[in-house]
């Protein structure tokens, strides 16, 4: 396994300034980090890279950039949104975003990137919802392929809503379902596994080890952080609750060598610019030992 984390981790600073992926990028190197995760995630939402004409000019200079640095960015992550709701009310420029999160995402040189899939709240109707994720995720399959690069479908968590007081079921929140999901998809495109989130793990209360055992090579991707079980926190390892030391153990049991990436943008969020890359090279201190963990 590869240390890794998601550039969100230095995404935006306390006056709320935007920091460049590129510029993020050195500041990760200079902490520690070789192999970094790109974090499309916002581009639907705000005028980050991939939202200026020359997206992928840009995309061509940051490969250029992270070369002479000898970093790596084996992992990306798309904007994301309930993918089969036909009246989300942005889709058109989302998936204009989706798209070229792909196509920078093969120009990087990224192996995986990170797609959410989609759920319809109270339909009891299962194999509808995975009918319609099939048909949403074949075109990008598609796409991904010709772009050198394979998808990796991330494991969800219920939503709670406050007004109703419940907690409402989430397609692919249950390992069964992602996998389910993903062996069908591979009846027709080699280039999709799954991409296991631990904190959404932790929120629906799995048993990770067995989990994670089910899911076996199917594992492309990791997104690496703890919550205490109630919201998706995104804090360092060991700051929740998420047992990880028999989980790395699992790792090593099922042959995944693929990025370590850490998903803890929360707790750099609000840590004065003064200390922030102390923080980070913090963070390098976890991830290393956690992969010690797994030798």
């Amino acid at each position: 396994m590869k240390l890794s984390t998601t550039t969100a981790i230095y995404r935006f600073r306390q006056d709320g300034s935007y920091v460049p992926i590129g510029e993020c990028a050195k500041i990760l190197y200079r902490t520690g980090y070789r192999d970094i995760d790109i974090n499309f995630c916002k581009a639907d939402q705000m005028k980050m890279e991939l939202y200026e004409n020359e997206w992928e000019s840009w995309a061509k200079r940051l490969k250029e950039e992270l070369d002479r640095m000898g970093m790596t960015a084996e992992q990306s992550h798309t904007p994301f949104y309930n993918v089969i709701d036909p009246s989300f009310p942005t889709r058109e420029h989302t998936e204009e975003m989706v798209r070229r999160s792909i196509i920078a995402s093969g120009i990087l040189g990224v192996k995986a990137v990170v797609i959410h899939g989609g759920t319809d709240y109270f339909n009891p109707d299962i194999e509808d919802i995975k009918r319609r994720n099939v048909e949403y995720f074949k075109p990008h399959l598609e796409l991904a392929e010709k772009c050198s690069v394979s998808i990796a479908i991330e494991n969800m968590f219920d939503m709670r809503d406050h007004q109703l007081g419940i907690r409402k079921r989430r397609y692919l929140t249950a390992a069964s379902e992602l996998i389910d999901l993903v062996d069908t998809l591979k009846n027709d495109f080699d280039n999709v596994g799954i991409c296991w989130d631990f904190g959404h793990a932790n929120e629906a209360a799995w048993r990770q080890d067995q989990a994670l055992k089910m899911i076996g090579k199917r594992l492309i991707a990791t997104h690496v952080n703890d919550n205490y079980g109630v919201i998706d926190d995104h804090l360092l390892p060991f700051l929740g609750t998420v047992p990880w030391e028999p989980l790395m153990k699992t790792l090593k049991e099922i042959h995944y060598d693929g990025s370590f990436a850490f998903e803890t943008h929360k707790f750099t969020q609000y840590i004065p610019d003064e200390i922030i890359e102390e923080a980070l090279k913090f963070s390098v201190v976890v991830g290393n030992y956690l992969l010690s963990l797994a030798k």
